[in-house]
């Protein structure tokens, strides 16, 4: 005795049941989850190259790889941490040292680091130290000086992990007697 199932694969034996059962929706949710996981996933191979002093990443940059190329001092701003936008990523890469000031900016002022960063000194004192974003009024990653790991070399990786949370992790490198947290 065989047992007629609402999908057999066939376009032509989907009936009205299938569509009304839910079954459908469930499908289309496993095509969609193979695709990104076997073919293409939602992220971008894009590298793309940041020499103006103002840069906003955009929603459908999701996954690109951001190298920082002015020395003058970039504001790089994240997306907001939406529930449309939990899951989206980004690595950045310090491609050349600043003289002036490197900053990392949240997409709102209700969005908050968490994580932390490592800094290590590439000079003399050879000292390394741990910045971790203190929860409360961290939107920002600020490195205005070489104690705060402004130095060609480093890397984030960025998360928007919640509604206003974003995941923070690398290594930047700096220099001096006394490293300090970037983070403000």
């Amino acid at each position: 005795m065989s047992k007629k199932l609402p999908y057999s694969g066939s376009a032509a034996k989907k009936g009205r049941e299938f569509y009304s059962s839910g079954i459908n929706r469930l499908m289309n949710r496993i095509d969609k989850l193979e695709h990104q996981v076997f073919c293409c996933s939602d992220d971008t191979d894009e590298v793309i190259d940041v020499t103006s002093s103002t840069y906003t990443a955009a929603v459908n940059k999701d996954g690109a790889f951001y190298t920082l190329n002015l020395a003058g001092g970039i504001t790089f701003n994240l997306p907001e941490a939406t529930a449309a936008n939990v899951g989206w990523n980004c690595t950045l890469a310090v491609e050349t040292t600043f003289t002036g000031t490197m900053t990392v900016a949240c997409g709102s002022t209700s969005d908050l680091f968490v994580g932390g960063v490592t800094l290590q000194a590439d000079d003399a004192q050879d000292e390394s130290f741990l910045a971790i974003p203190d929860g409360s009024d961290d939107d920002q990653l600020v490195a205005d000086a070489d104690t705060k790991g402004r130095l060609t070399g480093g890397t984030l990786r960025i998360k928007i992990i919640d509604v206003n949370r974003v995941w923070i992790e690398g290594t930047l490198h700096g220099a001096g007697a006394s490293l300090v947290t970037p983070f403000a």
